[in-house]
This record gives C-alpha cells, sequence and structure tokens, in this order.
C-alpha cells in the first residue's frame, strides 16, 4: 500500500514542478513508509524513495519501512543528503511549508549549495485526505475500543467523582483493550465547565443535576477516533433537553446530508442553519467538523470557511454544539465516512440523551 502512496506522491511531484521533495512531518513520514518512530524523514526522488532515521530505529525501521531504501545516519539525518549524487546537481526540492523551520532550511542550503528550495502546501495531505480500506479498518477499530471503553466507564458517574478520575479511567480502559494512547488530553467538562468546547479534565468533582460532556478517542495502530457524547446525571430539566434536542437534531441532519461532492462549508450551514432558527446561532462558536486519520485534526476542515468538498472514503467528525456561558453545554460527535451513496456512521453509541 505504501507503493501506491509514493507512486501518487511522484506524481503529485511532477504537477507541482519539483524534482523531489523532504519530508520531514513524522505523521506524513508514517503514511509514506509505515514507520512509527519519532526521529525520521522520508526523501522522495522519483524512481527511488529513501527513509532516514538514527542508530536507535534500525531494528523498528527495518521491521516497519516499506519501499523506501533505509539508510541509517551517523549523525543528524540532513547530513547523509549529499551523499544522494543527484542533490549535487541543481534540483528543485520541495520542503513542507507548515512544518519545516527556518534553522532546517538554512541547515539544508549550507549542506546543498547547487539545490533550489520551493515551499509546498498541504501536498502529502491532499494523498492522504481520503482513506484507503486498511486505514478505514483501523479507525473502525479505534473506534470500537473507545466505544467500548466508554460504556464501562458510564458506571464510574457518580456525584463526587472528580471529572479527572473519569478521564484517567477511560484511558485506562482504552489502553487495556488494545489503543497505543489516547488521541489528545481527554475532555470531561461537568456543570457550567460543559459551556467549554475543550474543557479538558480538571479537580471538579461532578453533582447532580450537570451535564457531562466527554470527548474522547484514541490511537490505534496510528490512527484515531474522536467521539463525544454528552450524558445528564440524574434527570434533565426542561432548558436541558431543549438544548440537548436542538443539538441532537442538528447532529443527526448534518449525518444524513452528507454525500460525495457537497461543499464542506455548506454541511457546516446544514446544523448552524438549524442551531440559528433555534436561537443559539452565536452559542455554536466552532466548525462541525474535521478529518479524521493519523492526526485527529485531519484534512478536510468542515466550516464556514472551507473551500473543500467531500469525496468518497474520506473520513469526517459530525460534531455540533451548544455552549452558554454560566450554564452549560452539549456537544454529540460521530464519526463517519463518506461513502459514493452518503454518509456511513462508524461511531455505534447511543445519542440520545442518557440519564445516569
Amino acid at each position: 500500500m505504501t507503493d501506491q502512496r509514493i507512486q501518487k506522491a511522484f506524481s503529485l511531484l511532477k504537477r507541482n514542478k519539483i524534482d523531489c521533495m523532504l519530508v520531514t512531518e513524522l505523521n506524513h513520514v508514517r503514511y509514506l513508509s509505515g514507520y512509527s518512530g519519532s526521529n525520521g524523514m522520508v526523501l522522495l526522488i522519483p524512481p527511488k524513495a529513501y527513509f532516514f532515521t538514527d542508530f536507535r530505529y534500525k531494528v523498528q525501521s527495518q521491521k516497519e519501512v516499506k519501499n523506501c531504501a533505509i539508510v541509517i545516519a551517523e549523525q543528524a539525518l540532513t547530513s547523509e543528503l549529499p551523499k544522494i549524487p543527484k542533490l549535487n546537481k541543481k534540483i528543485r526540492i520541495g520542503l513542507e511549508a507548515e512544518f519545516v523551520t527556518l534553522s532546517l532550511q538554512e541547515r539544508l542550503k549550507d549542506l546543498l549549495p547547487k539545490a533550489v528550495f520551493k515551499s509546498t502546501e498541504k501536498l502529502i495531505e491532499s494523498l492522504s485526505i481520503t482513506k484507503d480500506i486498511n486505514e478505514i479498518k483501523k479507525i473502525k477499530k479505534a473506534i470500537k475500543i473507545s466505544e467500548k471503553a466508554f460504556a464501562e466507564t458510564l458506571d464510574y458517574i457518580k456525584p463526587g467523582v472528580r471529572e479527572k478520575d473519569i478521564a484517567l479511567e477511560l484511558e485506562y480502559k482504552m489502553r487495556l483493550y488494545g489503543a497505543d494512547s489516547a488521541a489528545f488530553d481527554i475532555i470531561v467538562a461537568s456543570g457550567q465547565r460543559s459551556s467549554m468546547p475543550h474543557g479538558v479534565a480538571s479537580e471538579k468533582k461532578l453533582r447532580k443535576g450537570d451535564f457531562i460532556t466527554i470527548d474522547f478517542g484514541c490511537f490505534y495502530q496510528g490512527y484515531a477516533s474522536d467521539i463525544t457524547r454528552t450524558v445528564m446525571l440524574g434527570k434533565a430539566n426542561e432548558k436541558q433537553r431543549e438544548i440537548y434536542n436542538i443539538v441532537l437534531e442538528a447532529q443527526l441532519a448534518s449525518c444524513k446530508a452528507v454525500k460525495p461532492g457537497l461543499a464542506c462549508s455548506r454541511l457546516d450551514g446544514v446544523a448552524r442553519d438549524i442551531i440559528m432558527k433555534a436561537g443559539y446561532g452565536d452559542n455554536f462558536g466552532h466548525g462541525l467538523g474535521h478529518g479524521i486519520g493519523l492526526i485527529v485534526h485531519d484534512l478536510p476542515q468542515l466550516n464556514a470557511r472551507s473551500t473543500e468538498t467531500l469525496k468518497p472514503n474520506m473520513v469526517v467528525t459530525i460534531e455540533p454544539g451548544i455552549y452558554i456561558p454560566n450554564w452549560g453545554g452539549v456537544r454529540i460527535e460521530d464519526d463517519v465516512v463518506v461513502t459514493p451513496s452518503g454518509a456511513q456512521i462508524l461511531s455505534k453509541l447511543p445519542k440520545e440523551l442518557m440519564e445516569l
């Protein structure tokens, strides 16, 4: 599979009028080579690809790296580049603009004085934005692990328990069931804190009558899940039910609207229109969702400013929310794969309001 990715990347180089490309962002390195360590880079120089790492990862790279010639650097990884004859001639080298530091650029200019360096924007991302069957399988497994852990963690949600305790239990169970790690700092935000979209778990103790927003996910073989459920500790009052049902309506309508060719900005508008008409437009301050894959916040972005359109095999989150300061908030999030006929919702947890 990595060979197909490398061949597609070669085609992109030609279209972008560059002779080769140095890939330094580790998720992109993994996407192209299969390597999961913390020090590595890939040089795409048709018809060959090179993978560079240091001695610490020699054995790991021999096991993981596919379709690249492996180079074990004696010093800095970049010190090996001048040893490749093609790079010592006049050559156009693409660099990932978002991920290359000024110091690295200066070092490369010193090492390869005849080269012309060209910044690239989202070149590898344009390949990884759609997922293959194996990638979707890993995302599904990450979701399954996360949901099993969440279902079991619900038993711990009781008055007096700290938000941090819920997050720790959830992460422990995800790891227990096969996760590489949590995909991000788990959000457990209760009561008024649930009005904070990224209210990472705190020392606050749960109280009866609280909304509790739990945003969680894990990595499985490098691929992420990202799910949110808002639950009620005790019985919901009339306003809590109203807010929850508006968010649920927006989330269900957005999932139903997913289809290839739909503008991501328009999909965001499906949820936003519902929330605005209900009078809470000012309380939905983030985008509808984002892609997931080797990183949690992948392309495409589902927001009003997005210029992208949905394509088959994109995997995205659908996560509308309403957040009312000094009161609380609700978010409901599923992971969805775009299919030729619409959406396949990968996350299976119930979305009806759970009163614990």
